[in-house]
């Protein structure tokens, strides 16, 4: 029965040291190992996280650079092609004028005293290109 009883105390005795070795080496490796790697990893996706949502940041402002360059591309094609109309619609007009001008002096008996080249000089007419000019 002491055998019995002394099996049984050191029994006892054997499993509270190894629990207690073993919820003390537990927490050596928890303290140690474990809890400094889950802390080395949430720092990763912190890190990747952080360089995702710059570089979303950086298309999203690229992007809206190129839409504001787009839209002002076009406002300044628009706007040129509506100054070379108000341009060819005065050259029209100018040319109409003259032709007017022309006819009135014609049946008046009078002659203009303007040719090809003074009209020319004057920017009423373009200047013929010579036949035969290739160009390059």
């Amino acid at each position: 029965m002491i055998s019995r009883a002394l099996f049984i105390v050191g029994a006892v005795a054997g499993g509270l040291t190894a629990a207690g070795l073993g919820w003390f080496g537990r927490g050596l490796v928890v303290d140690n190992i474990e809890i400094p790697r889950v802390i080395e990893q949430q720092g990763e996706i912190c890190e990747l996280v952080t360089e995702r949502n710059s570089a979303e940041a950086v298309a999203a402002e690229q992007l809206r650079q190129f839409k504001i360059g787009e839209a002002a591309w076009q406002r300044f094609d628009r706007e040129s092609q509506a100054a070379k109309d108000d341009a060819q619609a005065k050259l029209d007009l100018m040319e109409l004028e003259l032709e007017r001008y022309a006819q009135r002096a014609q049946e008046s008996g009078r002659v203009c005293a303007l040719d090809d080249a003074d009209l020319e000089l004057l920017g009423v007419r373009q200047a013929a290109e010579p036949v035969g000019n290739s160009g390059g």
